[in-house]
């Protein structure tokens, strides 16, 4: 995106069986895809360790707080975090036992319990997929030190349309 900010470098990539990504996703896969990049990019010599930061939005805000919580990184920017895919099952489907039929649990509070990094939760206030009180249950699990940051007024899925949303991460990553 060109306003990412300039003096960061942006690794991203597709996960397992999205866009031109072969494979089938699936949690296990997923994180150990995250962990490998990780690897590969602090493994270069052109890049400085001690300036890594991981950011995810959605899904992969799991995949993100399992990276800074098996790690090292300066900072972790989440994107519509979430505590675990159970509870938002639980919130969209009550009348199901979503614990019993979800494979999948990205259980996000776990691994934020045990994260050191700075963190930056930027939020929708009218997100129909990820409930603020989710969101907010993964921020208030973190162990280090965290920023909330609420865009009123937009949803999921347009959330970073807006200069706020920008702005935040830009003051959040010079903060850095």
């Amino acid at each position: 995106d060109p306003r990412w900010p300039r003096e960061w470098s942006l690794v991203a990539i597709n996960y397992r069986g999205y866009g031109t990504s072969e494979g089938s996703p699936g949690e296990r896969a997923l994180v150990a895809d995250a962990l490998s990049i990780y690897d590969a990019v602090a493994g270069r010599e052109d890049v400085d360790r001690n300036r890594i930061v991981v950011f995810g939005r959605s899904l992969g805000t799991a995949l993100a707080a399992r990276v800074a919580a098996e790690r090292p990184v300066a900072g972790v920017v989440l994107v519509s975090p979430f505590d675990s895919l159970t509870a938002i099952g639980n919130h969209h489907y009550p009348w199901l036992p979503v614990s019993l039929l979800l494979r999948h649990r990205f259980d996000a509070r776990a691994d934020a319990v045990r994260c050191r990094a700075p963190m930056l939760a930027i939020v929708a206030d009218a997100d129909t997929i990820i409930p603020v009180e989710r969101s907010r249950a993964l921020y208030d699990a973190w162990a280090g030190p965290k920023s909330w940051q609420v865009v009123p007024g937009f949803d999921h899925n347009s959330l970073g349309a807006t200069a706020d949303f920008w702005n935040g991460i830009a003051d959040f990553l010079a903060r850095l």
